[in-house]
Parts: C-alpha cells; sequence; structure tokens
C-alpha cells in the first residue's frame, strides 16, 4: 500500500513512538522520525521502516523551543509536499508526592509535556492539510491520576482539554482532533518500572498483561486513517481495561 500522505511523530524514537512510525509506514504513509537527542534509535527506526521499502526521513528538534518545531514542519513541507498526519507523542515523566516534587522537575516535566506538546499542536493547526489528523499521545492518568503521578497527570490532561477546543477550530476544514489515552505499557516509560510495579498495573487489567507499543499504534493507525472521519474530540483509552 503506498499514499502520498505525510505523518510527523514527535518521540519517534522511543517505545511507542517507534511502533507508530513503522505501523504508519507499513500503512503507506511517509514518515517523519522526530527525536531529541537519541541520534542512533532515530536511525535504527529508519533502517527498520526502510527495509520493508518504506519512505521516512529522522528529523531532530527541541520541542520545547518555537523556531526548531517550526523548522522542523517547514522541512518536512519542502521533503514531501505535505503534512497530513501529526502524532504529538513525545513526552517525559516524573513521579513522587507533590509535596516532594523539586521545581526544577516540575519545570521539565511541563516543558516538554505542556509547552513541547503546545507548540506541536499549535503548528500542526497552521500546517496541517485539509481533511489532516492530529493525534496525540496521552495517558490513562490523565483521567485517572494516581499516587506520585500528579505532575505528569496534570500536563497530559491539560493538553486532552486543549484537543476539545481544537477540534471544533479544526473541523471546518475536515481536520479531526484526538488522543489516545495509553494505559501501563512496555516497553515505553514503564520500562524502567520495579517488577512489584510492573505487576500491580498487569493485574489491573483483565488480560493480566502490560500493554505493547503495537496495542497504541493500531489505534493510531486507525485514528490517521479514512475510517475515522467521523471521530473527532475524543480520548480514546487503550489501556487493556485496567481502568474500568
Amino acid at each position: 500500500m503506498s499514499c502520498n500522505r505525510t505523518a510527523i511523530v514527535t518521540g519517534g524514537s522511543g517505545g511507542i513512538g517507534s511502533e507508530i512510525c513503522k505501523r504508519l509506514a507499513r500503512d503507506g504513509y511517509r514518515v517523519v522520525v522526530h527525536y531529541g537527542t537519541d541520534r542512533q534509535a532515530a536511525e535504527r527506526v529508519v533502517r527498520e521502516i526502510t527495509d520493508f521499502s518504506g519512505v521516512v526521513i529522522a528529523r531532530s528538534a527541541d520541542i520545547t523551543d518555537e523556531d526548531a518545531i517550526e523548522n522542523m514542519f517547514e522541512s518536512t513541507f519542502t521533503e514531501f509536499g505535505s503534512v497530513d498526519i501529526v502524532v504529538a507523542n513525545a513526552g517525559t515523566g516524573s513521579g513522587g508526592p507533590i509535596e516532594q516534587v523539586e521545581l526544577a522537575d516540575f519545570k521539565k516535566v511541563v516543558a516538554v509535556n505542556f509547552v513541547g506538546a503546545f507548540l506541536t499542536l499549535r503548528e500542526a493547526a497552521r500546517r496541517l492539510s485539509d481533511g489532516g489528523r492530529l493525534i496525540f499521545v496521552s495517558s490513562q492518568l490523565a483521567e485517572r491520576p494516581r499516587m506520585g503521578t500528579g505532575v505528569y497527570s496534570a500536563t497530559k490532561a491539560g493538553i486532552d482539554a486543549m484537543l476539545i477546543s481544537m477540534s471544533h477550530e479544526l473541523g471546518t476544514r475536515g481536520i479531526t482532533v484526538n488522543s489516545v489515552r495509553p494505559g501501563a505499557t512496555e516497553p515505553g516509560m514503564f520500562a524502567e518500572s520495579d517488577e512489584e510495579r510492573k505487576e500491580f498495573f498487569r493485574n489491573l487489567s483483565p488480560f493480566k498483561r502490560l500493554g505493547h507499543p503495537n496495542d497504541i499504534a493500531a489505534v493510531v493507525s486507525f485514528l490517521a486513517s479514512a475510517d475515522a472521519a467521523w471521530v473527532t474530540g475524543q480520548h480514546i483509552r487503550a489501556d487493556g481495561g485496567s481502568s474500568n
């Protein structure tokens, strides 16, 4: 399958992001693998996509830098002639009770998860082709925060609220705006958790397992497709039933 549509995936070199990139490439999209500093990981994703004849490039950008985000979108447009799907996946996490969170850690999470996501979404709103797709990789914790997740949960919930407004703002152009809310997923941010914590989250799901990045990529694939043209302003749970 091939098409003339282009997808930018921020955080495309990470666990969930890399699977999203590969899935969209297999769906026939031209893919831009965004990365922050891990060039080797991004190049590995590019090689994997190239191996099955996908069309792909890697681009580095500090998503908290307004000019860097604008330049990434501009270079994508120059390379491929359009930006049709944007998956805002880049993020970072920092846990702990609010009373113990250092201001520097708070600012880092807000800079990446809120400011960085905002800059990505704003540039997507300016650049997306009519009929495009804007997808934010949020978290189950946006809806159901747990002890020690307050800062992270707040940043994800804040962007989810922004998306509802954007779905109304961009709907007249046929652009859908949605988020995916993964549960505990490995590999991903959950990869560094200890076995006791992993077991706790496995037992929250009726499937008794953690999510896999492929589970999230499949939902993103649907939201990016023509079949999802009537789905907008939604937060799609992809958490194996663990929030029920």
